[in-house]
């Protein structure tokens, strides 16, 4: 119920009476609180009853003297100022059209806890202008809030500039509505700085991530609930990122398209420095891992589509890693999110594919499929001092929140070929289980390696060997067992066999275990000492040990690569 003490036409009869409205209140919403949602002292006015029957609502030298405005937006997103019915057009519509207003003694109280933001600001309207001063919170961080705008008269657009001001969040609006107050239909220039990416997604409300410190500016337009965003540049932590987006707002979903560019980009910095000691303690936890923990849940998307063009012109690490640019076409289409066309460049060669998570069944199910072609080993393992060519093949399927859960439960494939390459002459004596060549011989000798094989075959996220081998001008080595994929552990069993004569040789398989990043390798039964004694014993007996013929090399390596 909507109560007013009195209304009365202070005028005589014309087709734009003016009317005086006393002690006006609106009730706030049972949900918002007590208080009212309005309150008006006092106001006059004049009213165009042509307007009105036309549909619309015309004012004219409105006059308001003692206003109370207290918004509420609950934690699920009801707003205590419109009704549950409303449902905004997409170009929108202005509000009554008001030619000339003056607000004396005003105040704006606005309570969002969706967004976490509070204001408590004062406003006047007069001759000089409007202009609006507060202070409130953003994300429980404090910060001031100034807003001002010329005389609120006529039709004309209408210039204005809004600042917020704290210490974790610094922005900056410039711009024009189409006319007086119509913030519905306007262009503006925004620059921001901000402690975090999620302050300045408490203003936008763009469902942007917690980050490094951030420095934006950009260009923007709105037409009802569309955006469009032009000439986006700055910085998150040390990545630079530019580009320009439109966001419409269609049957309540919203659609994003756009381009995004950077000229250096580090993941990292897509973490605040609390989702970065997360990340510390569960590496420190789990150890180093070759698949991330990224998460993939699509949940916070699912009313959310898009087409996002991405480009890295330089990828930065905390350490030496083979990853150096990136491009793809990023495509969300109801809980479907495809990258089809997704490159990286490496220092040599490139990885290229497709990585898809399809959430329609309401689980994220991931599958990748990516091709590595022209790479050097040693891009990889720098401190083996093994290099060659090195090409690859994965594709895995599985079903997680993670990238790292998804794989830990995939069926699919995985294969590494590296060909036509070299690697310390020791190492490959050692390979062989040469254990006298392995220590003796000198340490700039090289030998050749001719291809190192690798085909996992998964099921369940439990990689089978079907082979795993390493073939040099010195030795073969051949290696089966089982990689889990959970936890990527190793479970593997090592022979190797010279291609020479071995005066002492090192018999018996010998397990590998670990994990991916670090291996772990047992000598067989009877600890070190003892197999060399046995090694010794064996040597002194005059039997000559086998020795291995060449791989196949090319024909492993087809195999290791074909899709099947």
């Amino acid at each position: 119920p909507v109560q007013i003490a009195s209304l009365e036409r202070v005028d005589s009869f014309s087709w734009t009476p003016r009317l005086r409205i006393a002690g006006l209140t609106i009730p706030q919403a049972a949900w918002a609180g007590t208080g009212p949602l309005v309150a008006i002292r006092s106001a006059e006015f004049d009213l165009s009853l042509p307007a009105l029957l036309t549909g619309s609502t015309r004012l004219r030298n409105v006059r308001v003297d003692g206003l109370r405005l207290n918004f509420v937006r609950a934690a699920d997103g009801r707003e205590s100022w419109k009704g549950t019915k409303a449902k905004a057009s997409a170009r929108g519509g202005s509000g009554p059209m008001i030619d000339g207003l003056s607000i004396t003694d005003g105040r704006l109280i606005y309570r969002d806890a969706k967004r976490d933001r509070m204001l408590d600001a004062g406003l006047t309207v007069g001759v000089g202008g409007l202009k609006l001063d507060g202070s409130g919170t953003v994300l429980g961080a404090p910060v001031r809030m100034t807003a001002s705008g010329p005389t609120v008269t006529g039709t004309s657009p209408w210039p204005f500039q809004a600042d917020i001001a704290g210490a974790a969040l610094t922005m900056r609006a410039r711009g024009r509505m189409d006319r007086p107050l119509d913030i519905r239909h306007m262009a503006l220039t925004v620059s921001a700085r901000a402690a975090n990416l999620s302050y300045v997604d408490a203003i936008i409300e763009a469902g942007l991530p917690r980050t490094q410190p951030v420095q934006l500016s950009a260009q923007a337009r709105r037409d009802g609930t569309d955006w469009t965003v032009t000439g986006l540049n700055g910085s998150i932590g040390r990545s630079h990122i530019a580009g320009g987006a439109t966001i419409r707002k269609r049957d309540g979903r919203s659609i994003i398209e756009g381009d995004v560019y950077s000229r250096q980009f580090d993941f990292d910095d897509l973490s605040d420095a609390r989702g970065r000691a997360i990340a510390a303690a569960k590496r420190a936890q789990a150890g180093p891992r070759v698949f991330p923990d990224t998460a993939i849940d699509l949940h916070n998307v699912a009313r959310t589509d898009g087409r996002l063009t991405l480009k890295a012109d330089k990828l930065l690490w905390p350490g030496p890693s083979p990853f150096r640019s990136l491009s793809g076409t990023l495509d969300l289409q109801r809980s479907l999110l495809r990258i089809d066309d997704l490159k990286l460049g490496l220092s040599h060669g490139t990885m290229a594919g497709s990585f898809r998570v399809d959430q329609r069944s309401g689980r994220p199910v991931m599958t990748m499929a990516l091709r590595l072609d022209n790479g050097r080993l040693i891009d990889f393992a720098p401190n083996t001092q093994v290099d060659g060519r090195l090409d690859g093949r994965l594709r895995l399927t599985g079903t997680g929140r993670t990238i790292r859960a998804a794989v830990a439960r995939s069926d699919g494939r995985i294969g590494i070929v590296a060909r036509d390459g070299t690697l310390p002459a020791r190492t490959a004596a050692l390979l062989g289980q040469d254990l006298l060549k392995g220590l003796t011989l000198d340490k700039a000798k090289q030998a050749a390696l001719r291809c190192a094989i690798v085909r996992l075959d998964v099921r369940g996220g439990m990689g089978t060997a079907k082979p795993i081998l390493i073939d040099t001008t010195r030795a073969r080595t051949d290696i089966s067992g089982t990689v889990n994929l959970n936890g990527e552990r190793l479970m593997l069993s090592m022979r190797g066999t010279g291609k020479q004569d071995s005066a002492l040789k090192l018999h018996g398989p010998i397990a590998i275990g670990g994990t991916l990043k670090q291996p772990d390798i047992a000598l067989p039964e009877g600890g070190p000492v003892g197999n060399i004694i046995k090694s010794i014993g064996r040597a002194m007996d005059g039997k000559k040990e086998p020795v291995a013929a060449d791989a196949a090399c090319d024909t492993l390596a087809r195999r290791a690569m074909a899709s099947g």
